[in-house]
C-alpha cells in the first residue's frame, strides 16, 4: 500500500512512494548522492539496522549510522534515537 498525499493523488502508488521518499530525504536534513546499490547491516540477530551504505559504480559514497536507546540493541524494535550521515 502506498502512502498518499493530496498533491500526489494523480500518480501511481510507486511514484507516490518515490516522491514522498524524496521529500523525506530533504526534511531529514541530509542528502544522499546518486547511488546504484545499498548494503544494510544489522545489529546481531535483531531487526535493528546498524548501518546503511550507499554505493555508486562500486564506490562508497555515503553511510548512515543508526543509534538506539540501548546501544548496542539486543532485542528487536529498540527505539531509534539518532542517525548520522557520513560522506567519504
Amino acid at each position: 500500500m502506498a502512502l498518499t498525499q493530496p498533491c500526489f493523488t494523480n500518480l501511481t502508488p510507486d511514484q507516490q512512494n518515490y516522491n514522498i521518499y524524496e521529500s523525506l530525504k530533504k526534511v531529514a536534513g541530509f542528502d544522499i548522492p546518486a547511488y546504484d546499490e545499498i548494503q544494510i547491516g544489522y545489529y546481531g540477530t535483531t531487526n535493528n539496522i546498524e548501518t546503511v551504505e550507499y554505493f555508486n559504480a562500486g564506490s562508497l559514497i555515503a553511510t548512515l549510522t543508526l543509534q538506539y536507546a540501548t546501544q548496542p540493541p539486543t532485542v528487536d524494535d529498540t527505539n531509534l534515537v539518532n542517525i548520522t550521515a557520513s560522506y567519504p
